[in-house]
Formats: C-alpha cells, structure tokens, sequence
C-alpha cells in the first residue's frame, strides 16, 4: 500500500513534464489494482484542495476533490488513533515537521502502508515511514 502526499497530487495534476505524468498515471493505476491499494489521507484532500482553489480557483478545486474523492484510492479521515500517532511524531522531532506532514505520516503508521509518496524532504526525516519519491518508486 501507498500513502500519498500533496505533492504526488500536485505533481499529477500540474506536472508540464510528460515523463512525469506518465509515471503519476501508472502509480494511480497501480494504486487501483486488487491487493495493492492507495490511501489518501483527508490531510492531503484538504492541503490539496486549499494551493488548487488558490492556484486556479474554486470550480477547478471542486472538480479536482471530486475526482480524488471518486478516484478508487481509499480516502482516510482521521481517527483517534490516527491524532496521537500523529502528536507522537510532532513531539518526537522536536516540532521540526509540519503539522499536514505529521498527520499524513500518522495515517500511514495506523494503515501500515508500505511507503509514502511525496516529494517533501520532512518524509525522508521521519523514522517510522518508508518515503520515496515519484523517481524511487518502483511499481
């Protein structure tokens, strides 16, 4: 399973290089296959929907979160569970991590997804996740 970042979105829907949004397509692909799996956390809906409505505006923002809602990766809201995991790494790294990554990265422990996706230097910072970018990623 892989945990997706804002960036991976940002990258497959405003990405100009073609090698880029291929990748991205084969990822999102392979993220709906049977026994694989795509999470995306609702941190990553709301920081992606927030720079797109910023970015291009409203109805763009609308259609994009639709899109990613309806896309077949599993969206996950944030449980309890998902909140301390997400305190313990804030505090663990000294208040070095943003809030949006710590939450993204709490989700990914509580899923016990294999790897994130993002092309944010925190995640290669943070211990408890495995983080690899668009190039890294072998699928």
């Amino acid at each position: 399973m892989i945990t997706l970042d804002t960036s991976f979105v940002l990258l497959h829907y405003f990405s100009k290089e073609p090698a880029v949004l291929k990748k991205s397509k084969e990822v999102l692909h392979y993220c709906r296959l049977a026994g694989n799996g795509g999470i995306l956390p609702s941190m990553v809906l709301a920081e992606s929907y927030a720079i797109i409505r910023r970015d291009t505006g409203r109805e763009v923002a609308e259609h994009r979160f639709k899109e990613l809602v309806d896309s077949g990766l599993k969206v996950v809201p944030l449980s309890q569970e998902m909140a301390r995991e997400s305190g313990i790494i804030r505090a663990k790294y000294h208040e070095k991590i943003p809030w949006g990554d710590c939450l993204i990265a709490g989700t990914h422990i509580v899923e016990r997804a294999d790897a994130v996706l993002s092309e944010d230097p925190h995640f290669k910072d943070i211990r408890e996740v495995k983080a690899r970018t668009l190039t890294e990623l072998k699928i």
